[in-house]
């Protein structure tokens, strides 16, 4: 018979105790404050509840159960003791390569543990049953068009956690800072903590994405920031910048503290900026230190349809233009990528019968840097926020008197430019 001491575990949590702790409402560390999105209802309970589900991490195979909560025990521990220390130190100046690895593994695996790993695959199975109906095409007479059974996605997530070295090896790219919230606003944390964000218009949430910010609160002043290398770069020429004084003081100060490592002070709408991450991506519960999910309620109201999130990605309907993105100003401008770097240069003029994308910028300097740049571009031309045309394995080719700022985005590939031309010139 099995006892209380070596009783499989009941109560499963996809964000840790320890990590829960550093949010909780009284000294003894023993409850907190949730915020229940889809009713509205705020109300204390205890760490052991939150962040948790009854059997969460189990899956039954015919007739058996499978408990794998142990398979986060050693990642659990390990990452308890390190964010201990970062709170201690109030430092990732710290930590050594073997930490930096730690910390990559705790962030994967948080993203990696909540209720998304199972939803995000059974909303995209979805999406795809659904595309298959518009085009008159049956699924349910397709066995490969299945949806997904419970058992299969508890298993694809334990599979997904098991191979999780990609995406450590992605954020390990990425600069850890520390941001303090030292006002009279703190952070809070939800049941699926790790927010992705991207600090341009025309960014993507991917971890290898340029601009990617990964940010995690670990205690009510204290969240983790690991910055793609290209918002350190930019920091990093701040005092060649033309910026207002405000705005070079702040950039100096996230400059100094990527620097040191030491915490970076967020004003209080940055602050606010982060809770409202956390409320886009959890799935229902918000957690915090005290009663005051006044400014969430505010944003549920707004936005109703983050009562209760599925999946963070999505596919879009079939037949339709790509949507408008709500961070890109109006006006056209080109977006370009490449290897190390990106950039969005200012249109002020396209020649609707010159080869690739044809046009002219006032940005001349902005221009060279980028024609300069040897690696597979990939470049996206943008109207009033909508994409209108894009072209990958490209190069930037400046014509004519350079101050004019006329260039042309063609494949790089000799073939791939001369097939280009063909579909140019017949309107395709």
């Amino acid at each position: 018979m099995a006892t209380a001491m070596n009783r499989p575990s009941k109560k499963h949590h996809f964000v840790p105790q320890a990590q829960l702790r550093n949010f909780s409402a009284d000294p003894e560390q023993r409850f907190l404050y949730v915020l229940d999105k889809q009713t509205d209802r705020s109300f204390r309970t205890s760490i052991l509840n939150a962040g948790s589900e009854n059997d969460f991490n189990t899956v039954s195979v015919g007739a058996r159960k499978w408990n794998f909560e142990d398979l986060f025990q050693k990642v659990d521990t390990r990452s308890a003791w390190l964010i201990a220390e970062i709170l201690s130190r109030k430092s990732v100046a710290w930590l050594s390569e073997n930490d930096r690895h730690a910390l990559a593994d705790l962030f994967a695996t948080q993203m990696l543990r909540t209720h998304f790993s199972r939803t995000t695959p059974a909303h995209l199975a979805d999406r795809l049953r659904d595309i298959a109906r518009q085009l008159g095409y049956d699924p349910d007479q397709d066995p490969t068009m299945v949806a997904p059974s419970d058992t299969s996605l508890r298993l694809g997530a334990v599979r997904t956690f098991l191979h999780r070295s990609e995406q450590g090896v992605a954020l390990l790219r990425l600069h850890p800072a520390l941001y303090r919230a030292n006002g009279s606003h703190q952070f809070i944390i939800s049941d699926h903590p790790i927010a992705l964000i991207n600090a341009f218009p025309y960014g993507e949430l991917g971890l290898t994405s340029h601009g990617i910010l990964v940010v995690l609160p670990i205690s009510p002043e204290i969240a983790i920031a690991l910055h793609c290398p290209t918002i350190v770069k930019r920091y990093e020429l701040a005092e060649q910048a033309g910026l207002a004084a405000d705005q070079k003081e702040r950039v100096l100060r996230y400059r100094d503290g990527l620097r040191s490592g030491n915490p970076i002070d967020i004003d209080e709408e940055a602050v606010l900026s982060l809770n409202h991450q956390q409320t886009v991506h959890s799935a229902r519960y918000l957690y915090a230190a005290a009663d005051t999910f006044d400014r969430t309620r505010e944003a549920l109201e707004r936005q109703p349809h983050l009562r209760s999130v599925k999946a963070h990605l999505t596919l879009g309907d079939m037949g339709r233009p790509p949507k408008r993105r709500s961070g890109m100003p109006s006006g056209t401008y080109l977006v370009v990528q490449g290897p190390a770097d990106h950039g969005m240069l200012t249109i002020e003029e396209i020649d609707p019968y010159g080869e690739g994308i044809t046009a002219r910028t006032d940005q001349v300097s902005l221009l060279a840097q980028m024609a300069l740049d040897r690696g597979m571009l990939r470049a996206e031309l943008y109207t009033d926020g909508r994409p209108m045309r894009a072209i990958g394995a490209a190069m930037i080719e400046p014509f004519g008197n350079t101050a004019d700022g006329w260039f042309r985005v063609v494949h790089r590939g000799a073939s791939m430019r001369e097939l280009g031309k063909r579909l140019d010139r017949n309107g395709l």
